[in-house]
C-alpha cells in the first residue's frame, strides 16, 4: 500500500509540472497573438498617417516591410508554440491516465481488503452463533 501511496505522490508532481509547463505555453501564445493584434493595429495608424502625410508616404514602403517580416516571424513562433501545447495536452492526459490507474489500484485494494475484514467478522461470528446454538441444544436436553 505505501509503495501505490509513493506512485501516486510522485505521478500527482509529474501531472502538477506538466499542467505548470502547458499553462507557461499558454500564455506564451497568449502574448504572441496581442503582440500580432498590437502589430495590426499599429500598421492600420502608420496606413492612415502615410495616407494622409505625402511626405511621410516614402517611408511607409520601408515600415510595411519590416511589419510583415515582424509578422511572419510571430506567426512562425505561434505555430511552434501551438504544436507544442499540442504535445504537452498529450502529454498531460497521459500523466493523468497513469494517475488514475494508481488511484484506481488503490481503490480496489481497499476494498478488498474491506470485504476480506468484512467476511472474516462474518466467520466469527457464524462461529460464534453456531457455538451458542450447540450450547442451548446441550442445555435442553
Amino acid at each position: 500500500m505505501k509503495g501505490l501511496s509513493n506512485l501516486i505522490r510522485v505521478q500527482k508532481w509529474k501531472l502538477n509540472e506538466k499542467r505548470r509547463e502547458l499553462s507557461g505555453f499558454e500564455d506564451l501564445r497568449d502574448d504572441f497573438i496581442r503582440q500580432l493584434a498590437d502589430l495590426e493595429v499599429a500598421q492600420q495608424h502608420e496606413q492612415e498617417i502615410a495616407g494622409d502625410q505625402s511626405e511621410v508616404s516614402f517611408a511607409y514602403a520601408n515600415y510595411a516591410k519590416a511589419s510583415k517580416l515582424q509578422r511572419d516571424n510571430l506567426q512562425a513562433s505561434l505555430k511552434e508554440v501551438e504544436e507544442k501545447i499540442a504535445t504537452l495536452n498529450d502529454a498531460v492526459a497521459e500523466c493523468y491516465q497513469e494517475l488514475k490507474k494508481y488511484e484506481i489500484a488503490v481503490d480496489a485494494r481497499g476494498t478488498r481488503l474491506k470485504y476480506e475484514r468484512q467476511r472474516a467478522e462474518q466467520v466469527e461470528i457464524d462461529d460464534l452463533a453456531i457455538d451458542m446454538h450447540r450450547r442451548k441444544g446441550r442445555q435442553s436436553y
